[in-house]
């Protein structure tokens, strides 16, 4: 059925197009009779407003982007839902492109934005990702944007990350305090700065205490976290394990069901959203990364920098928030 416009309920009352557009609007200049009539008709052949037309008028779409590497099972949807909660609140409204992982196609979904005419951006930028440079158009057009979760080394965004450093000293801490002498700690893709952050902050927290041995993988995926752990479970001397990420847990966890080695004295503490250590062990220790407080966190930072952007008020600094 054809979407009945201002245009359509115009012919039919035999009166001008902005003679309705104000009757809608209950304007004083419209008699009360006029807007009886355009509102009865308005209502009989379900005209509904052109949101999209009166934001372009407005120079604004109430659109967000919002690119993510890829959704997975925990982390991006709580995420989502913090974004949600502050976007649906203002009246705006988001659409989710995922890059799976690809810097190619991550600049593809940027040019959707752009064409989209968003009015602002938020992206967590993919593992391929290096440089900022194919942001830069946002820049140029004056579209906000916030870089959340992963980011690469720059000065041009505002960014809200975890504060990496805190959440592994935590880490290292719940290890040693358990008594634990040789742990493996299990590290996401070396090439991460998110990845990088935490290696160093781990690794000096245990140069404090000599005694321990630490040995640290590297893997990209839980099925590559399962085929090192193949060969390295077969000593039994770890008494400790920390796991990067929810991912990483999640092929440690497969790991020691499969030898059995789960509920022993052997100490599990990982960085997580919160949801997945419950389901997979109780004894499972870990650091809350809360996923919705950084949606709603870089949400809120975004609608700022989009109020800042329409009154000629911008910002001075890029500021990298730590949750």
């Amino acid at each position: 059925m054809k979407r009945t416009t201002i245009k359509d309920l115009a012919e039919m009352l035999n009166i001008s197009t902005s003679t309705v557009s104000r009757a809608l609007k209950d304007h004083p200049d419209i008699s009360s009779s006029v807007k009886l009539k355009v509102r009865e008709a308005a209502e009989t052949f379900n005209y509904v407003p052109n949101d999209f037309a009166v934001n372009f008028r407005k120079k604004s779409s109430k659109v967000i982007g919002l690119i993510v590497p890829e959704i997975t099972m925990f982390f991006i949807p709580s995420i989502i839902n913090g974004i949600s909660s502050v976007l649906n609140k203002e009246g705006y409204h988001f659409f989710i492109l995922s890059s799976n992982d690809s810097f190619e196609t991550e600049k593809e979904h940027l040019e959707t934005c752009i064409n989209s005419r968003v009015d602002g951006v938020l992206i967590s930028l993919t593992n391929e990702t290096k440089d900022i440079d194919h942001l830069l158009k946002l820049k140029e057009m004056e579209i906000p944007a916030i870089i959340f979760d992963k980011t690469v080394s720059q000065n041009i965004f505002q960014s809200v990350i975890f504060d990496n450093i805190r959440n592994a000293e935590l880490c290292a801490d719940k290890l040693i305090d358990h008594g634990c002498k040789n742990i493996l700690a299990i590290f996401g893709d070396e090439n991460l700065e998110i990845t990088q952050s935490r290696l160093v902050s781990f690794e000096n927290r245990m140069k404090h205490f000599p005694a321990i041995n630490l040995n640290i993988i590297y893997c990209k995926s839980a099925d590559q976290v399962k085929e090192k752990l193949d060969l390295l479970l077969d000593d039994d001397s770890i008494d400790g394990f920390f796991a990067m990420s929810d991912e990483t847990l999640m092929g440690l966890h497969s790991s020691l069901i499969k030898r059995s080695l789960n509920n022993t004295n052997r100490k599990v503490v990982s960085i997580s959203e919160g949801t997945l250590p419950k389901y997979l062990d109780e004894t499972y220790d870990y650091q809350v990364n809360d996923g919705n407080e950084m949606g709603i966190f870089a949400a809120k930072q975004l609608l700022t920098s989009i109020k800042n952007e329409a009154s000629g008020a911008r910002e001075t600094e890029t500021v990298v928030h730590r949750l």
